[in-house]
């Protein structure tokens, strides 16, 4: 099938969109672009959690049931306006969303997952948060996990710090604490 693309202007910034018509979650029927308008629709909030943080992308391009990958770097071909680091031994770029139209183009590449990295710019050597992350192993039944976070999270908040459960989006639970960014 041949790419089929448009350019749309979000923001600053033309973005081009190709294959909306992609089927990513054939369950429900979902299609890119309809992700595409999810991300959209929750810039503000994911943006105010993912600023100045590196990501890892989780990739979909043949839908959920298709062959993933994981992607550090950031493409040879993608726009100059999308901010990145280089990072890590290997010296990868790693992609830092900014605005709508990064989000977008994120989107666009079916990246469904961001994994973002526990510190900020411009301080890559120091984390500003950890997690506990809670995998279930196969049958295991999800609402003893979740009873089990909740135990750890009051357990965790008796030392005095907050705490924050949300799930992976995987199988999972994660507990994040922030941490001042000293260490």
């Amino acid at each position: 099938m041949a790419k089929q693309s448009q350019w749309v202007n979000i923001g600053k910034h033309n973005v081009e969109l190709s294959n909306l018509n992609k089927v990513l979650f054939p369950d429900e029927g979902t299609l890119k672009a309809q992700v595409i308008e999810y991300y959209l629709k929750i810039a503000p909030t994911i943006l105010s959690h993912l600023k100045g943080r590196p990501l890892t992308l989780l990739r979909f391009p043949d839908g959920i049931y298709g062959e993933t990958f994981y992607q550090k770097s950031r493409p040879d071909w993608a726009p100059d306006w999308i901010e990145y680091q280089k990072l890590g031994k290997e010296r990868k770029d790693y992609i830092i969303p900014t605005s709508d139209a990064s989000l977008v183009w994120l989107a666009n590449l079916a990246c469904i997952e961001l994994h973002q990295m526990h510190s900020r710019k411009p301080h890559f050597d120091f984390p500003d948060y950890f997690v506990f992350d809670l995998d279930p192993p196969e049958g295991y039944d999800f609402t003893k996990l979740i009873d089990l976070s909740f135990r750890l999270k009051e357990h965790i908040e008796k030392y005095g710090y907050n705490t924050f459960i949300k799930t992976t989006g995987g199988k999972g639970v994660h507990i994040i604490i922030p941490i001042e960014p000293k260490w």
